[in-house]
Formats: C-alpha cells, structure tokens, sequence
C-alpha cells in the first residue's frame, strides 16, 4: 500500500506540474498571436491609409508646385 501511495503521488505531482506547463505555454502562444494580430491590423491601417492618401493624389511628389 506504501508502495502504490508514494506512486500515485509522484504520478499526481507529474500530471498537476505538466498541466501547468501546458497552461504557461498556451498563455505564451496566446500573447504571441495577440501581439501578431496587432501587429497585421496596424499594418493594414498604415497601408490603407497610404493607399487613401495615393489615391486622393496628396502624395509629396505632386504637393510641391511652386
């Protein structure tokens, strides 16, 4: 009985310590898509923004005249 005790215990102490990791790492991959995500949806505005901007023909190359 001894035995099996100190088993379960190690096996449990195992099981609770790679949940744990498994939480750290998702809560990791979780920070790293939000970042990505920000990082498309600014990217997306700066380029719709440029585009906008071409578009309306306020570029610096045309603004010049004089």
């Amino acid at each position: 009985m001894t035995v099996l005790a100190i088993f379960l215990l190690i096996i449990g102490a195992l099981l609770v310590l790679l949940g744990a990791l498994l939480v750290l790492i998702g809560t990791f991959l979780i920070a790293i898509g939000v970042a990505l995500i920000l990082l498309g949806a600014t990217l997306i505005a700066v380029g719709t923004y440029l585009l906008i901007r071409r578009l309306l023909g306020r570029d610096r190359g045309r603004s010049h005249f004089w």
